[in-house]
């Protein structure tokens, strides 16, 4: 089978047509793409999950101390900047329970997004676990 020799002048022109050629779309697709690019390239947000310490606070005047399981952390779902979340850490963050004036006997308490702190403004606190916390309460008394 002879090879086919294909002109130089031929190569030349298919070159020139695929650059001269619906020259409208393809700077549609150019301008399209770059747009992409900047999107993608600007938002870069990110989901972390930090084991954050658990502050209980509540007014001792009553005499009511909290007995039983308190859990010492919480785990807080943070979204936001890449950079500003990595370099969040649990130190940083703080989840806060303020009970006022506790009752005696069992409570049923809920934590929110409320309940945590971020250093950062663009961070936002997504989810809190455990969501609710059970608290009891009794009279505080010294044995003699």
């Amino acid at each position: 089978m002879p090879l086919k020799i294909i002109d130089s002048a031929k190569i030349a022109q298919i070159l020139k047509d695929s650059v001269n050629k619906n020259q409208r779309y393809k700077i549609i697709a150019l301008i399209l793409a770059i747009a992409a690019w900047v999107y993608v390239s600007i938002d870069e947000n990110i989901t972390v999950k930090l084991d954050v310490p658990l502050k209980v606070d509540y007014s001792n005047d009553s005499g009511l101390i909290a007995i039983g399981d308190i859990p010492k952390d919480v785990t807080v779902t943070l979204w936001g900047p890449i950079e500003i979340v990595r370099a969040l850490g649990p130190s940083q963050v703080k989840a806060t329970l303020e009970i006022g004036i506790p009752l005696k006997g069992d409570m049923k308490v809920e934590l929110t997004p409320r309940n945590v702190y971020v250093p950062a403004d663009n961070v936002k606190v997504l989810k809190v676990e455990p969501s609710k916390i059970r608290l009891n309460f009794q009279k505080y008394t010294e044995k003699k």
